[in-house]
């Protein structure tokens, strides 16, 4: 396999639509999202960010701050426990992607920008069902599982919670 050379940058308007076609296409890995939250995270997020390979956008992450006022029951476990960190909403890496280290790219980049702020990360993965590539990288990049949460959403979900403290 070639490795591919990629870049990141900060998301712009016209990624947008190719950001919600990539979120579709990772259901149900990741929720539902429509283009007014999208273009909303662009304007508001501590971080969104896009990985581009040969001008095609492969993936992208999407992290905010507990002062964003963002409606989520994952989102509110954490502000509910916490108080410095940057929660990451959502990675989605296109499946042509996959495998080429842009999601470990996003994630480093996110984690300097984290360090430099004295935030932690924090996230969640879907232990049930479980979304196991997932759960075996946030494992493997040394992010420690500081509890669960069962969510109903038109059935019942389980999501392991996680933190990482930057290495800086």
């Amino acid at each position: 396999m070639t490795r591919m050379e990629f870049c990141l940058r900060q998301v712009i308007d016209p990624d947008l639509p190719l950001v919600l076609d990539l979120n579709e296409q990772a259901r149900p890995q990741v929720n539902r999202i429509d283009l007014e939250t999208i273009r909303w995270f662009a304007r508001t997020a501590a971080y969104f960010r896009v990985a581009e390979i040969d001008g095609r956008v492969a993936a992208f992450l999407i992290a905010i701050t507990p002062q964003t006022d963002y409606p989520s029951q994952y989102f509110g476990w954490f502000c509910q426990r916490y108080t410095d960190f940057l929660y990451i909403d959502r990675i989605v890496v296109a499946a042509w992607a996959r495998r080429r280290g842009v999601g470990l790219a996003l994630y480093r980049d996110l984690e300097q920008v984290a360090g430099e702020s004295g935030y932690t990360l924090a996230t969640e993965v879907y232990s049930d069902p479980p979304n196991d590539i997932s759960l075996a990288f946030h494992a493997n990049y040394g992010f420690e599982q500081v509890g669960s949460q069962v969510i109903v959403d038109g059935g019942t979900k389980t999501v392991a919670k996680f933190l990482k403290s930057p290495s800086v």
